[in-house]
């Protein structure tokens, strides 16, 4: 009887402990001439895929949203997505776009409007880079990481 109430506590502890947002920040030598590796480091740098990581169809995602934004400022529907990557003879799974298009919106990159994704405002990256996700993600995590720090600090000096 005593595991039945020690699994619900688990799971009222996961429960509460699920984080609302997360960003993982890695580090590379600096960029090269070469678009796709600079463009994988990216996606690595902001976590969106692991390093070593052999499945990176989120990539060619975000690649194909860059360059069709000046011709097709709205976006393009997840269909037409699996169609561009299929014409470039990359295979990736429907569902599996769909996993990386999320990725990339809590990330802060890409934007779902009227079922069409595209770049976020269709600004160029180190500009979203600036306006978005430095201050409204790795500023507020930071900062609730510091509150953490301060709470942990004063519950020491009781």
């Amino acid at each position: 009887m005593e595991s039945r109430e020690e699994n619900g506590d688990i799971r009222k502890r996961l429960y509460k402990d699920k984080p609302l947002a997360g960003i993982s920040l890695n580090e590379f030598e600096k960029p090269g001439t070469d678009y796709m590796t600079n463009l994988r480091r990216f996606c690595i740098s902001l976590g969106v895929i692991s390093p070593g990581e052999s499945r990176v169809g989120i990539v060619h995602i975000l690649d194909l949203l860059l360059k069709t934004r000046k011709k097709n400022p709205d976006g393009l529907d997840s269909y037409a997505i699996i169609k561009e990557l299929y014409q470039k003879d990359v295979k990736i799974v429907y569902a599996n776009i769909l996993r990386d298009l999320r990725k990339l919106i809590a990330v802060g990159v890409v934007e779902r409007r009227e079922n069409k994704y595209r770049i976020k405002e269709n600004m160029k990256l180190h500009e979203l880079l600036d306006a978005f996700i430095r201050p409204y993600i790795i500023e507020r995590i930071i900062s609730r990481v510091g509150e953490y720090a301060n709470k942990i600090d004063e519950q020491l000096d009781l």
